[in-house]
């Protein structure tokens, strides 16, 4: 057997697997959260939500959580042993505010606070 014959056959056989992977993932709704970011905010949204105020609520939405906040590592401090503070920055610019959040064991505590 040549090698454009197994290399098509590789290619196929590859091709199937990741239209499986992609269709049983989609199912599970499996996220692959690699980068430092998105691992704290997807414990983040895990956890059960405090807030200062109602009107804060308002302004986050658990499922939109990822793809609308970076943290700021700079501001954060995470080497505390009860609760991490993080700083939540959103990413669109007409919004002048920011998340201080105490990320503790079962809870995260959300206080807004501006530029």
């Amino acid at each position: 057997m040549n090698f454009l014959k197994r290399l098509l056959y590789y290619l196929f056989g590859f091709s199937i697997g990741l239209i499986f992977l992609f269709y049983f993932m989609d199912k599970k709704k499996a996220t692959f959260n690699y980068s430092p970011n998105k691992r704290v905010l997807a414990d983040i949204e895990k956890k059960i939500w405090i807030f200062q105020s109602k009107n804060d609520s308002l302004e986050i939405i658990k499922g939109d959580l990822i793809e609308n906040y970076n943290i700021d590592f700079s501001k954060s401090n995470v080497e505390l042993d009860s609760c991490k503070l993080y700083y939540l920055k959103n990413k669109s610019k007409n919004k002048k505010f920011y998340f201080q959040v105490k990320n503790c064991s079962k809870s995260a505590k959300f206080e807004k606070l501006l530029y």
